[in-house]
């Protein structure tokens, strides 16, 4: 790569430059910091169920699960997802069609910003609020009008 020379571009997206590190981020470090326990992130204390870490071994060894998945999710996880919907809830999904896997919230979060946002789109966000929110509508090219959850309440109250 003769004659190729560094560039001034940032690393990090310049949509992103206004943001810092995750919520969750900084409580971790705060919660080692001061040796506390860190109850804003889910941290397990645990393996979890000796069957389900089985279940895991056994797909393994069947060739399941060693592959990317279909983009709506693994079909079975889908049916299941959905008789646990209808179970619980008594709400009915078509496990092909009204159910999606994703492998978290925040991939949901940002996919579905992603898909529904236009440049120059203006989102309401009640704050306190997901700080990925922000920087989700900010990749989208979006704006974000953010307003107190307690601003909203005394407007809906008439006060």
């Amino acid at each position: 790569m003769a004659g190729m020379t560094s560039s001034a571009r940032p690393f990090l997206n310049r949509r992103l430059a206004e943001f810092g590190t995750t919520i969750f981020a900084e409580m971790s470090a705060l919660a080692t910091r001061t040796g506390s326990i860190n109850l804003g992130q889910g941290f397990p204390d645990t393996d979890g169920p000796e069957e389900i870490r089985e279940a895991a071994v056994r797909a393994l060894r069947d060739g399941r699960g060693n592959q990317y998945p279909p983009g709506p999710g693994v079909p079975e996880l889908r049916t299941a997802v959905a008789a646990h919907q209808l179970r619980r809830y008594g709400l009915s999904y078509d496990p092909d069609t009204e159910v999606l896997v994703t492998a978290g919230a925040t991939e949901a979060i940002a996919a579905c910003l992603l898909a529904l946002l236009e440049p120059g789109d203006e989102v309401v966000a009640l704050e306190p609020y997901y700080d990925s929110y922000a920087a989700c509508i900010a990749m989208a090219g979006a704006v974000i009008r953010a307003h107190l959850v307690a601003e909203v309440a005394a407007d809906l109250d008439g006060g």
